[in-house]
């Protein structure tokens, strides 16, 4: 895992599995972002193999911080069949802007910095 900032926008990588411990790691790396406050945060799920509802509930918490900050929480994928099954089956997919890669998670970042809302969004 790794937190680096691109395109005025903070992208956080997660690799492999994440669970309940994993999420805790992920919380202390949002945490360190918070020194230097930027309006879009991508987390690249494209190399997530599996994740649990522990970690799901850290993603919710975390979209609700953002959208309480007017911050854009932007998940990347492609998202792996494991983790598009957790959020479909739990219903929280609609609760997150997905992009479909990085690339075009950066641009929904900066479209939403220029601000012009991405497509769906209600906020």
């Amino acid at each position: 895992m790794k937190v680096q900032e691109h395109r005025g926008c903070w992208l956080l990588d997660v690799e492999g599995q994440a669970d309940f411990e994993e999420g805790e790691v992920l919380r202390s790396a949002m945490d360190e972002t918070g020194g230097k406050p930027l309006p879009v945060m991508v987390i690249d799920l494209s190399a997530l193999t599996f994740a649990d509802t522990a970690f799901l509930h850290w993603l919710l918490e975390a979209r609700r911080a953002h959208e309480e900050a007017g911050t854009l929480l932007i998940l990347a994928g492609p998202l792996g069949p494991q983790v598009t099954r957790l959020l479909t089956v739990t219903g929280t997919m609609d609760h997150f802007t997905v992009a479909g890669d990085a690339a075009s998670a950066l641009t929904l970042g900066e479209s939403f910095c220029e601000g012009r809302r991405p497509e769906g969004d209600q906020r």
